[in-house]
């Protein structure tokens, strides 16, 4: 349900956007943008001694206490589209358009933790994402000047909708009980997180070559759609433009059947735009 609200939202937005009423004498000018992102995963706090609700698809016992932390590093993406002005007043428009987006971001997971049986479990992953986007921006832009050059903020929503992507996941594990050291593992993984598939890990003992295979998880590990608050700041030099853009995602981007309910994550990205305008 909430998947048909976002596209019926989308389309209303556009076409209102695109449906001006020509007797107010809207004015329609065309841009193309160019850009670097980096990318983010927004986490809520670490849990340090609380109880843990460990997903079904990570361990057998889905209780245990101990300690869970998740950070993420920006790596660099890339952006391209077009975008639609529609003039209100003089120094003010509403501003649409069309983005492809390719995020990419690291993601390193830690937990330390005994489940109800005392057995501990000491785990590292290292994650890099890779995601293709379609957005649709949704602005309202105000020029400081009428001039050809000028100061330029906008503020408004986005859209979002992830075409597919990629996460290559590399952790390492270590079990013990009773203060022994039970086994020691290293895992590694490469799997599209929207398609509802099986997921699989590939893992074997340190120092052993024997590879096993494990059935991570069968389903998607992210939702598809994302929309949130978009920040922008730029200066227009006649028909070139120069910007620092913003999208805060408001949804959570986890499938709550794969994480559970206490696990949340939102993207985050920053963009370096560059723009020229066509008429």
């Amino acid at each position: 349900m909430k998947k048909h609200f976002l596209l019926l939202l989308m389309t209303t937005l556009c076409f209102n956007a695109f449906s001006q009423d020509s007797e107010e004498n809207q004015i329609m000018r065309v841009s193309a943008r160019i850009g670097l992102n980096g990318s983010s995963l927004l986490f809520p706090r670490s849990m340090n001694g609380q109880l843990l609700e460990v997903p079904e698809t990570f361990f057998p016992t889905q209780i245990a206490s101990g300690s869970y932390n998740m950070t993420s590093s920006l790596k660099i993406g890339a952006t391209a589209g077009l975008l639609f002005d529609f003039q209100l007043k003089e120094k003010l428009s509403l501003q649409t358009g069309l983005f492809y987006m390719l995020q990419r971001c690291g993601q390193v997971q830690s937990a330390v933790f005994n489940d109800t049986s005392n057995t501990h479990f000491s785990i590292t992953s290292d994650n890099v994402y890779k995601i293709h986007h379609l957005k649709i921006p949704v602005m309202v832009k105000y020029c400081f000047s009428t001039n050809p050059k000028s100061f330029v903020v906008g503020a408004g929503l986005y859209f979002d909708c992830a075409l597919g992507g990629d996460i290559t996941y590399d952790a390492s594990a270590v079990v013990t009980s009773n203060s022994n050291e039970i086994s020691k593992y290293v895992a590694s993984g490469n799997f599209d997180p929207f398609k509802k598939d099986m997921k699989y890990l590939y893992y074997h003992k340190d120092y052993d070559d024997y590879m096993n295979k494990y059935n991570l998880y069968y389903g998607n590990i992210f939702n598809r759609f994302d929309m949130g608050v978009a920040l922008e700041i730029g200066y227009q030099i006649n028909k070139f433009y120069v910007g620092v853009h913003a999208d805060i995602g408001l949804l959570n981007m986890m499938n709550k059947q794969f994480s559970g309910e206490i696990y949340s994550q939102h993207n985050a990205n920053f963009q370096l735009q560059f723009g020229y305008k066509i008429n």
